[in-house]
């Protein structure tokens, strides 16, 4: 929760990121469900898919892949 919530918050779901305070603004384009909900969004509201939104949902995958690896690492391997 204490991760996810503030990305809840900050990616463009509740608050355009347009209208947020400017540190709030810069602190949301890191933050990656900012580029997923980008990219749902740009897919829903317009028709086709543009550049914009592939390089949306690439940089999710990216994150994605290495948040599944750092997870991966860090277990602890058990053997019976």
């Amino acid at each position: 929760p204490a991760f996810v919530l503030p990305q809840l918050l900050l990616c463009g779901l509740l608050v355009e990121r347009f209208a947020m305070a400017r540190p709030l603004e810069l602190v949301s384009g890191v933050l990656p469900l900012t580029y997923a909900y980008d990219a749902l969004n740009g897919v829903a509201t317009r028709p086709g898919v543009e550049r914009g939104e592939l390089l949306d949902l690439g940089i999710s995958v990216a994150l994605a892949v290495v948040v599944l690896i750092a997870g991966a690492a860090t277990l602890r391997r058990r053997t019976p």
